[in-house]
């Protein structure tokens, strides 16, 4: 797989990620709309949730980033 494969591949990753993302966020909402104690386990499993993917998505972007980068470098 070449460069240009990999960053389209990087990208589409990063567009479900998003969307996965996106829908932890709409939970997040949800729950504090119905009122959910913010010390309950189902906020704290979605808190975590949004967190744990979050954080993968950025790691991915910088991933991403560097790729394009590096085939604008070259």
């Amino acid at each position: 797989m070449d460069n240009k494969d990999l960053l389209i591949a990087s990208a589409a990753r990063l567009y479900s990620m998003g969307i996965d993302l996106e829908a932890a966020r709409d939970r997040l909402r949800q729950l504090v709309e119905q009122g959910v104690p913010y010390n309950s386990d189902e906020m704290r499993r979605a808190v975590l949730d949004f967190k744990e993917l979050e954080q993968q998505w950025k790691e991915l972007e910088k991933q991403h980033l560097e790729l394009r980068n590096n085939m604008l470098m070259s």
